[in-house]
């Protein structure tokens, strides 16, 4: 199986490409930077590994929400490379690729994401990870404002994403424990798109577009 996962919802600029087993990454917290850094990293990844877009098997990308321009980006990129080699995409959530990207890290299993969306707005959703090893999304993701942000369960909840630091003492949820800097990384996209991939769960070029949840 060969897929390349990228995502550039938020201020890093993550690349990643699983060619079997073996996995090639790229990852930077590079703000505003992403469109400079997106495509030639894409491109020498490749290069590393001796392939051409049309080598692969799909395309995985960070659909959003997120950044409007990052969300915006990523979606640009995936349809170009996907007309170009008629290859599927796999759109999965920026919000599901940073519970996962925690989950890889810590080994945290119940995970209560949060982005700011700006305009007194955050971006959020719960996820636990299954017995798979994959982040599943409880209920719907939201675009709320911060005092909304709230879940029944007061259990060992970890509180990720930056909404945690920007918001402060309005978020109407206190998390055990909170890690405002983490963000998706492309190793996360590639673990959830797999699944997708292997339940045949993708789409055109045409249908791969951002996710504002506005």
């Amino acid at each position: 199986m060969k897929l390349l996962a990228f995502d550039s919802s938020t201020h890093a600029c993550t690349v990643a490409l699983q060619v079997d087993h073996a996995i090639q990454s790229f990852h930077v917290i590079a703000p505003m930077q992403q469109t400079k850094l997106l495509l030639p990293k894409i491109e020498e990844i490749l290069k590393s590994v001796n392939l051409q877009v049309r080598d692969l098997d799909a395309i995985v990308y960070g659909c959003g929400p997120g950044s409007f321009t990052g969300i915006r980006l990523a979606a640009s990129v995936a349809q170009g490379l996907a007309f170009a080699a008629d290859l599927p995409i796999i759109p999965i959530s920026s919000l599901a690729a940073t519970a996962q990207a925690a989950y890889i890290e810590h080994g945290w299993r119940n995970l209560l994401v949060a982005q700011d969306a700006r305009m007194n707005a955050v971006y959020w959703g719960v996820y636990q990870i299954n017995q798979a090893g994959l982040a599943e999304l409880q209920g719907t993701e939201h675009a709320t404002a911060p005092e909304d942000v709230k879940i029944a369960c007061k259990s060992d909840w970890q509180g990720l994403g930056d909404a945690w630091e920007k918001n402060g003492e309005k978020m109407g949820y206190t998390p055990q424990s909170i890690k405002s800097e983490q963000v998706p990384t492309a190793e996360a996209l590639l673990q959830l798109g797999k699944l997708a991939f292997e339940q045949q769960r993708w789409v055109s070029a045409k249908d791969a577009l951002p996710l504002y949840l506005r």
